[in-house]
């Protein structure tokens, strides 16, 4: 498998891969959740922005230039509600990465201190995303901290949320997201030898270079078009805010792994 030897800010050889966790109109303490009408704002400026939005699927191996791809963890079910009509409406290529283990269930892998508990999708409405041409990804079984993990725990979460998912839709599923971004050479090896070709990171450098895991630029709560701008175009200032607020989700990986 060819894949890119090294990650350069700006080139072409990695697309900006803009990621997203719950778009809903609900108030939720954190700073991951985004207004619909934000997201509606940021849809209007990529649409201007003289980029095309391309697919995830394949970009592990070639980019074209002047690219962004837009992708989704957790697999929330206001992204049904919220996020689904508006892609399928306007055929907006995008990636859905879902925890396989809390399909239909509550947000328990989180922190939620009682307050933010979100239901998530049911397979009902995971097929229903998928038919209508929306690609959907693994957030492996459980969303624990892979490198906290035994690498016997790693296999079985790479491999049981990918065969949950394929059997569930019934297509090959080939995109992972690590939880929090976290990876080592070990768990990269894995997820390529089970066969995942788009192994998406998190904000470019938090857990060193790896040729091959795609670094993600996420959009929190406050982002504007200013912010958008920035993240487009991977300037260092926004690389290492965007360090600085990844690494807020460190009491959810200690706790919950």
């Amino acid at each position: 498998m060819k894949t890119p030897t090294i990650y350069v800010p700006g080139s072409a050889r990695y697309p900006r891969i803009l990621l997203y966790h719950e778009i809903s109109p609900q108030f939720q303490l954190g700073i991951t959740a985004i207004a619909p009408q934000r997201f509606l704002g940021h849809l209007e400026f990529l649409k201007n922005s003289g980029l095309s939005l391309v697919p995830l699927r394949g970009l592990s191996q070639q980019a074209p230039e002047n690219s962004v791809c837009l992708t989704f963890d957790d697999g929330y079910a206001s992204f049904y509600e919220q996020v689904f009509p508006i892609i399928a409406e306007r055929k907006i290529p995008a990636t859905l990465f879902v925890i396989a283990a809390y399909v239909g269930d509550i947000n328990d892998w989180d922190l939620t201190f009682g307050i933010n508990r979100r239901k998530h999708l049911t397979w009902e409405q995971i097929q229903e995303i998928s038919a209508a041409g929306v690609d959907i990804g693994s957030h492996t079984q459980t969303h624990r901290s892979l490198t906290r993990l035994p690498l016997a725990e790693v296999r079985n979460e790479l491999e049981a949320s990918r065969k949950a998912l394929e059997d569930h839709l019934g297509k090959a599923v080939s995109a992972l997201a690590l939880p929090f971004g976290e990876v080592n050479l070990e768990i990269f090896s894995i997820a390529r030898e089970m066969g995942y070709q788009e192994i998406c990171g998190g904000a470019p450098g938090l857990h060193g270079f790896f040729a091959g895991v795609l670094p993600r630029m996420p959009v929190y709560r406050w982002d504007g078009r200013s912010a958008l701008r920035r993240k487009l175009a991977l300037t260092l200032w926004e690389r290492f805010r965007l360090l600085l607020l990844q690494n807020c989700s460190r009491g959810t990986r200690l706790l919950k792994t």
